[in-house]
């Protein structure tokens, strides 16, 4: 099949993305690798959970590389668990979400990506609903556990049931970059448990896991902690974890926050022209906060440094017993990310446009590079058709004489797609 009408593919689309974003797994996500995902190989549109479960199972034990465009409003009734999966990048088309509205006491009905194993993957522009916070150890919208080089990036990400987003059991190299967290449902109550669990991000599940230590590295940037947020935005054990340039507007008058963000055990945190102006706490709570056993005990093995931020006043605070090396994520030459001023922090995450959230446009979902990582050339989205039909199983690209390209050249191109059902689709495609 030939469709000779040309559609045009942005290469290079930073246009509408904020001037300050870097468009790019910035930070830890690219320490030890680069974190590439899927490159956009193996491309598919799913539109149903049937759908979203059938891509994922082809990507279990690390079988293949896939691309997963989430289509559309999707209930999701169950956790997403599929092991040990590797090369994958999950994009949210403009408008779409998964959502599991369901309460009960099923903590396997609860949250949505349980991602154990998982290696070089990204997660982008998602829209996660849950059910909104109850206090039963339950799934969280996206759980990393023994996941390395990791990019959760520009996802609005709300009312999880157990958490908004946690990582523990030696996961490392994650990033978290312009996203936003919510809690917008009052929060459930269950006999005997916590009445108010309304818990964004917690990294690292306990403090007698030393195998933790030298783990759970993380670069927070960007991010914007939003009403209902009480606690754990996040909260912080064992890593050494850099959060530049993010917006606490977790707390109202109406509905006071506990705290912003937590001091665990053997944390290391370098926090960096971020604005604590916009949040309101309980009375005679801080910005920074430790659980009462941390801060109860002689031995505080923590650290943080505050520097350049709205709201407190430059400091580093060490914690007794602490003898080592103060965290300074520039003393890696291999570290890069961007940072601006903290007075600009505000008005860009809350800009509804290109700030945190879902805020990408189909042109920018593939467009991936910048003056650390290069130029990506995407896919497209062109020819992606959904699961229940044939799929894309390769790209291959020609000028008009026919000879191979590697990637699209400005002008008019071809593409010849292969399908999983054995048939190839042609298009020519005009590139600027």
């Amino acid at each position: 099949m030939c469709i000779s009408a040309c559609a045009f593919i942005a290469i290079q689309a930073h246009a509408q993305l904020s001037a300050y974003d870097e468009n790019a797994p910035v930070g830890w996500a690219s320490i030890d690798q680069e974190c590439t995902g899927s490159n956009d190989q193996n491309p598919v549109i799913v539109t149903t959970e049937d759908e979203l479960r059938a891509a994922l199972q082809g990507c279990k034990g690390g079988k293949a590389s896939k691309t997963i465009y989430i289509s559309g409003n999707i209930e999701v009734q169950e956790k997403l668990r599929y092991d040990k999966c590797k090369n994958i990048t999950i994009y949210g088309l403009p408008g779409s979400s998964l959502y599991n509205r369901d309460h009960n006491d099923n903590a396997d009905n609860a949250g949505f990506f349980y991602c154990q194993n998982w290696e070089n993957c990204i997660f982008r522009n998602l829209t996660l609903l849950g059910a909104g916070a109850y206090d039963i150890s339950a799934c969280d919208n996206i759980q990393l556990v023994e996941s390395k080089n990791i990019w959760i990036d520009h996802c609005d990400i709300q009312d999880g049931v157990d958490g908004n987003l946690d990582a523990k059991t030696k996961s490392d190299n994650m990033t978290i970059s312009w996203c936003k967290f919510s809690y917008l449902i009052a929060p459930w109550a269950k006999e005997g448990e916590s009445d108010d669990h309304r818990c964004s991000s917690m990294w690292g599940s306990s403090d007698n896991r030393g195998d933790d230590e030298g783990h759970l590295n993380a670069t927070f940037v960007n991010c914007w902690w939003y009403h209902g947020c009480g606690q754990r935005c996040p909260r912080i054990r064992f890593g050494k974890v850099h959060i530049a340039n993010c917006l606490w507007e977790n707390g109202t008058v109406d509905d006071p926050a506990q705290y912003c963000i937590g001091i665990g055990h053997s944390s290391k945190m370098y926090i960096e022209n971020g604005d604590f102006s916009k949040t309101v706490l309980k009375s005679g709570q801080s910005n920074m906060r430790g659980h009462n056993k941390y801060f109860l005990q002689d031995n505080k093995l923590y650290h943080f440094t505050m520097i350049g931020n709205i709201g407190e006043d430059d400091a580093v605070e060490i914690g007794k017993g602490y003898t080592g090396t103060v965290y300074n994520p520039y003393d890696d030459a291999n570290y890069k990310c961007r940072v601006y001023d903290a007075s600009l922090v505000a008005e860009i995450l809350r800009d509804p446009d290109n700030g945190a959230g879902a805020t990408l446009d189909e042109d920018l979902l593939t467009t991936r590079g910048n003056e650390h990582y290069g130029e990506y050339t995407p896919t497209g989205i062109q020819g992606v058709v959904a699961q229940d039909e044939a799929s894309v199983v390769g790209i291959r690209y020609y000028s008009l004489n026919g000879a191979r390209l590697s990637a699209p050249q400005k002008g008019v191109n071809i593409i010849e797609f292969q399908m999983s059902d054995g048939t190839k689709v042609v298009e020519k495609v005009c590139t600027r």
